[in-house]
């Protein structure tokens, strides 16, 4: 089940592979690129960074960066990304226009990459083939999707890119924003609520804990998850979620619920079957009307642009009047 857990926490994220057609022309550009890299090191102050696959000699201050997943957290600590994978792009914030699109998660576009004559790529989670390969291009740091959170993504980021300051001023910001936020949900609801999130899927009934959906609840806004989820969270700081079985649904009831599920026929009918049950029909937030539904779309999301998004949405939800 723990693998199971882990393999939807990547959903929203991807898993880089090799494409062969996109790398039918990448040796033929080794030589190039390779030229291209010991000129740039010439002139370029450098340092060594650790990271996933090892060390690495990055510059000190890279200017030209194609990420496979970071994009957003790059535009935190101001500095725009010149590629980014398709799925980082699929947006319509102003922020990420100009960025140029280096291919899917699984179907990178070497030869793009190699065109753009980056600096210096900041992948997520990929295989070790697939970061030989870009090292052929420019020099490549790898930070594992689930080893930080929001928060520490930023950090990561902001210390690879040298920018530091940049970071820490961007989550100065980011505390100062959520608690407004904050204290708006709570001038409206009132202090000692709980909240949960559920998701719905065909075969399997998720509890949240701190990432993606719950980051936004739990870590950005401060909000108090129940005491069963609460427990997990100590023990697993980095925790996805929950699967648990209808019968104990009671004991992750709520005073507020935040739903979603996954896209389907056989999920919207269990969702029915669900809330004709007596156990749906008897939690706090079903009798008081505090059932939320959110879109995945919106709400999967684990980039600084997504959390923003999704805490607007979660202010509005929890303000309005019912």
């Amino acid at each position: 089940m723990s693998m199971l857990l882990f393999v939807l926490a990547l959903a929203a994220c991807g898993k880089a592979e090799t494409n062969p057609q996109a790398t039918s022309n990448l040796e033929q550009n080794d030589a190039v690129s390779q030229n291209e890299k010991a000129s740039n090191e010439s002139t370029t102050e450098t340092r060594v960074y650790k990271h996933f696959f090892g060390e690495t000699k990055i510059p000190v201050n890279p200017e030209k960066v194609v990420t496979l997943q970071y994009a957003s957290h790059m535009l935190k600590v101001g500095l725009k990304p010149i590629g980014a994978s398709s799925h980082l792009l699929e947006t319509t914030d102003a922020d990420f226009k100009g960025i140029e699109d280096v291919g899917s998660a699984d179907q990178i576009n070497y030869e793009k990459i190699v065109s753009l004559q980056p600096d210096l790529i900041i992948a997520g989670d990929i295989e070790k083939d697939v970061y030989d390969k870009l090292t052929k291009i420019a020099p490549t740091v790898v930070v594992p999707w689930m080893d930080y959170d929001v928060f520490g993504h930023v950090e990561v980021i902001g210390d690879i890119l040298n920018r530091k300051q940049e970071a820490a001023a961007w989550k100065t910001d980011f505390d100062e924003k959520m608690k407004t936020a904050k204290d708006e949900i709570i001038g409206k609801i009132g202090e000692g609520k709980t909240f949960a999130i559920y998701r719905v899927d065909p075969k399997q009934f998720y509890v949240y804990g701190v990432r993606n959906m719950g980051f936004t609840l739990y870590k950005a806004l401060g909000l108090t998850p129940p005491a069963l989820v609460q427990k997990e969270i100590e023990k697993d700081p980095n925790l996805w979620a929950v699967p648990i079985s209808l019968e104990v649904l009671p004991d992750y009831d709520a005073d507020y619920v935040f739903l979603t599920l996954l896209e389907g026929e056989d999920t919207t009918k269990r969702l029915d079957e669900i809330k004709r049950s007596s156990l749906w029909k008897n939690l706090t937030a079903v009798k008081d009307k505090h059932i939320y539904d959110i879109s995945m779309d919106t709400w999967l999301g684990y980039t600084p642009h997504d959390i923003e998004v999704q805490i607007k949405e979660a202010v509005q939800l929890l303000t309005q009047d019912k």
